[in-house]
């Protein structure tokens, strides 16, 4: 059994994308559960903070107008 991933005080913006895959797979070995659920939900949330972050620090964003 695995023990759930530490806590990470950064905003989700500066945490490393690689986190969301390293919980992505820790939950394909566990059974459905609330902390599954709990980290797959944070891997998401990882993921659409590297997005936004991704889109706001684009040269092509324009103020706007």
């Amino acid at each position: 059994m695995h023990s759930p991933p530490p806590h990470d005080p950064k905003p989700l913006h500066q945490r490393p994308p690689e986190r969301a895959g390293e919980w992505r797979e820790r939950t394909e070995e566990r059974a459905p559960t609330a902390e599954r659920e709990r980290l797959i939900k944070q891997a998401r949330e990882l993921d659409t903070a590297a997005n936004i972050q991704g889109w706001l620090s684009s040269p092509e964003l324009e103020p706007p107008k």
